[in-house]
């Protein structure tokens, strides 16, 4: 079984902020708590602008049951 987690960006890197960054952590250690296991973590681009933005990232977890 696998679960999928957005986590929104805010402020961004070019701001000097890692808030967003500091979230996913903070997810990951939770889920590995709870016996998931950290698949891979999805950056997800704002496509419609002439460049492409980082708009939030998707974190995938697998659990065994």
């Amino acid at each position: 079984m696998y679960e999928f987690i957005d986590v929104e960006i805010e402020g961004g890197l070019k701001a000097g902020k890692t808030d967003t960054f500091d979230e996913v952590k903070k997810i990951i250690n939770e889920k590995a708590s709870e016996g998931w296991e950290l698949v891979q973590i999805l950056p997800v681009l704002n496509e419609k602008w002439s460049s492409a933005q980082l708009v939030k990232y998707t974190i995938v977890f697998k659990v065994n049951k």
